[in-house]
């Protein structure tokens, strides 16, 4: 059976192997391509649950996300946080931080940590 590998350099080659390793590599590879869609499904960005929409590809980044009036408001809607609040919305949209290795830290589920976060982002949109 042959497999074709895909490189970072776009290069492909085709090797021949065994039935039995061939279905190993398929398989693991089905269980990475899952595992990768499980956790982008999970996750939104800071943009996607402030509202902010999209970003276009013309203008400056960084005047666009560092608009000062922007700023400021969103600035002001942190304020509004209580410290372990802040600590969350640190933790999950600053350094990138899975929900679940921070329920764990806290011992509390999953579910508590989205909860929480949820009430958050509620309580910045209507803030900003």
């Amino acid at each position: 059976m042959k497999i074709t590998y895909k490189f970072v350099t776009g290069e492909t080659k085709e090797i021949e192997t065994d039935e039995n390793t061939a279905v190993i590599i398929k398989d693991l590879d089905r269980q990475e391509y899952n595992n990768f869609k499980k956790e982008t499904r999970r996750h939104q960005t800071i943009e996607k649950s402030l509202e902010f929409g999209t970003i276009s590809d013309n203008t400056d980044l960084e005047r666009d996300i560092l608009h000062s009036e922007d700023l400021s408001r969103l600035h002001n809607c942190m304020q509004t946080l209580t410290a372990n609040q802040k600590d969350l919305v640190r933790r999950v949209f600053f350094r990138c931080e899975q929900l679940k290795d921070i329920a764990a830290e806290y011992g509390v589920s999953y579910q508590a940590i989205q909860d929480r976060l949820n009430k958050i982002l509620k309580r910045l949109r209507k803030n900003f």
